[in-house]
């Protein structure tokens, strides 16, 4: 029997490789059906779902997990294509805020359905993948996953 820490070890190794590849093959889709990159449209989801006022530039880097390089280059990317904005700071004159436009709204809501079925698609392959099928498993009935 295997002990705690070797199940958390595989568990970790499973999610690993899972995120890996569901996320080349959302980027993938999203880069030929959309000319965006993964982390452009998780910047726009995020963006879409928070302030309507925007947020803040290390707010959502921290969203993303990304550092603050890497969140300012994805933001300059959804600029050059009018989904999203700088603007200053309403109350901190000194603050850049970054807010989703109507145009970015309205990707959004276009990825949204293809990234659902995408996910989708890449569990099903995953569940039957024995480097995956265990982490699928525990993620398909954890009780806070909608449906």
């Amino acid at each position: 029997m295997r002990s705690r820490k070797e199940d958390s070890i595989e568990l970790w190794s499973q999610l690993s490789v899972l995120v890996a590849e569901v996320g080349t093959q959302l980027d993938r889709r999203l880069s030929e059906d959309f000319g965006l990159g993964l982390t452009d449209f998780l910047s726009l989801q995020s963006l879409s779902v928070g302030d309507p006022a925007g947020i803040r530039m290390n707010e959502l880097a921290q969203q993303l997990g990304l550092n603050q390089s890497s969140a300012t280059r994805a933001v300059a990317r959804l600029e050059k294509r009018q989904f999203a904005e700088r603007i200053a700071h309403e109350t901190d004159r000194r603050g850049v805020v970054v807010r989703i436009t109507d145009a970015g709204r309205a990707i959004v809501a276009d990825i949204s359905k293809l990234f659902r079925q995408e996910v989708g698609m890449a569990l099903e392959v995953a569940a039957l993948d024995s480097r995956t099928s265990s982490v699928v498993a525990r993620l398909r009935y954890a009780p806070t996953l909608e449906r």
